[in-house]
């Protein structure tokens, strides 16, 4: 099954995914995937105050704040990092969409040609929004309908291309399986074509999130070569999963003070009682957590095939052609096909992630400026997105990443970033502060909105202002306490009384996975 990025989903394909789910829920421990959206501070719904005016002139200048967040032509990644860049390793960026796609599936709250329309209104409540993952960390996005082979979880065989030498080298000490497991080539039936036989089938959207899966299917196999059957492995990985999210990924990502806080003292703000009271929070989904559509590179040193030194380069538009979901494993972007992912294009996570000696590339800094790949979205089958979209409103607005999610945010009445700023006692930004965000050519976009600014762009001018490291004290509550619950009640949770854990960085669960090769 294809999605493309960023691609709402109707009912035929969500149905699909919540098959593959539910098929296997009651085998695997997953309880009821379907979870609702709703308000971390519903409190701020009341008043008008704490929202953007709704109406035309609102939503025009949305698209043309949208349009202005475009990033300057970046330098080449380097060992380390460069101008303009984070110094969160670049792995993390594709470990965060990862995780977004263990936990949300956002069923159809708007077509394109809704957003489009100059007359969209913010939705007066939730109530017909589903979210069709787990909204747990439990790792269904990997275990949901994930073909076996007795204990072990089955892992595709790469395609040999007969040449040692570059661009069509497989990476040192990679073994043959190291691709996902696939269907069969059928080109009378492109929708399954190659089709991923993963829980969720977003990961198979570009090269590194489909190796980052394949790298969970290998760990698992190695707990259970270290003597634990299934079950156990399962239990394993998720507890080393939520330990990465808990104790790397979110304090790489999160302002010191508050993560600190949430992880010693737990939620301030969003204490459910149980887990019958969970939900995915609008403000996370639509906003807070979009952060990482910021930290996305145009080009990657991606192995000793594809990297800023050689001709050949990893550039996003390559990493999507060579996955079943965007692309074809290939295509007429190279002139030719492949059944299952080349072996050149097997990772070298030492590149993403710092395992060597050598420090990795890292991701681009958390702002308001996106890559220009993110403004020229493809879809399914690499052509741009609404093309062939009778509306011309729909064929503008599709490719463009930011413009739709400021029109998310909008559709979904989220809160300014001011009103949930004075919400959690933080002295909001001074408008001064918003409007130097953007680059100055770009700046007159942020105008309309200094005093009441949606909150992805605040979410992400809060990061700017603190030197783009790390999300500033809003974006770090509004994730930090999100997760900190999902873990909370998630099966096999390390924040149960009584299980004490480990700390654990992602390169573990990459060392786990290189152990099958």
């Amino acid at each position: 099954m294809r999605i493309s990025h960023g691609e709402v989903h109707g009912a035929g394909v969500v149905d699909r995914v919540l098959f593959r789910i539910s098929s296997v829920a009651a085998e695997i421990g997953i309880g009821d995937p379907t979870k609702h959206f709703d308000y971390l501070l519903p409190g701020l719904q009341a008043d008008p105050a704490n929202f953007l005016a709704p109406g035309p002139e609102t939503l025009r200048a949305l698209k043309a704040l949208g349009l202005t967040m475009t990033d300057a032509a970046e330098p080449p990644p380097q060992a380390g990092g460069g101008v303009g860049d984070s110094d969160i390793p670049a792995g993390y960026t594709y470990f965060g969409q990862f995780v977004d796609h263990d936990i949300t599936f956002d069923e159809g709250s708007a077509g394109l040609s809704q957003l489009a329309d100059d007359a969209l209104l913010p939705l007066a409540d939730l109530a017909a929004l589903r979210n069709s993952r787990s909204a747990l960390l439990d790792l269904d996005s990997v275990y949901a309908g994930a073909p076996r082979d007795g204990e072990r979880l089955l892992v595709g065989a790469v395609t040999s291309l007969g040449n040692p030498a570059p661009p069509t080298a497989r990476p040192a000490g990679k073994g043959d399986r190291n691709d996902l497991p696939r269907k069969p080539p059928s080109p009378e039936t492109p929708g399954t074509d190659r089709e991923a036989l993963i829980g969720d089938p977003r990961n198979d959207e570009n090269v590194i999130i489909a190796q980052l899966h394949t790298a969970f299917l290998k760990a698992h196999n190695t707990q259970v070569d270290r003597g634990e059957d299934f079950v156990g492995a399962q239990r394993t990985m998720r507890r080393l999963y939520q330990a990465v999210v808990l104790h790397d990924f979110l304090r790489r990502i999160c302002d010191p003070a508050t993560y600190e806080d949430v992880l010693a003292n737990g939620p301030r703000i969003w204490r459910p009682a149980s887990a019958d009271h969970l939900f995915m929070p609008a403000e996370f989904a639509a906003a807070g957590y979009r952060f990482g559509h910021s930290m996305i590179r145009t080009e990657y040193d991606f192995n000793l095939n594809f990297n800023p030194a050689r001709r050949s380069k990893a550039t996003l538009d390559f990493l999507f052609v060579f996955t079943a979901l965007n692309g074809q494993l290939g295509g007429e972007e190279i002139g030719v096909e492949f059944e299952t992912l080349p072996e050149n294009w097997i990772i070298d996570w030492d590149r993403f992630l710092d395992i060597a000696a050598v420090p990795a590339q890292r991701a681009r800094a958390i702002d308001t400026l996106l890559t220009h790949f993110l403004f020229k979205l493809r879809n399914t089958f690499g052509k741009p997105e609404g093309d062939g979209d009778p509306n011309p409103e729909v064929v503008d607005l599709a490719p463009k990443l930011a413009v739709r999610n400021l029109l998310r945010g909008y559709l979904f009445r989220l809160p300014t970033g001011q009103a949930v700023a004075r919400a959690f006692g933080v002295a909001p930004l001074a408008g001064e502060t918003l409007r130097l965000a953007l680059p100055e050519a770009q700046r007159v976009a942020a105008v309309p909105f200094l005093d009441a600014t949606p909150l992805w762009f605040y979410v992400l001018a809060e990061a700017g202002a603190a030197g783009g490291q790390h999300l500033g004290p809003v974006g770090s509550r509004i994730v930090a306490e999100t997760f900190w619950n999902l873990i909370r009640y998630s099966a096999d949770s390390i924040l149960d009384p009584g299980q004490p854990h480990a700390p654990a960085q992602l390169s573990e669960i990459i060392a786990l996975a290189a152990e099958q090769d």
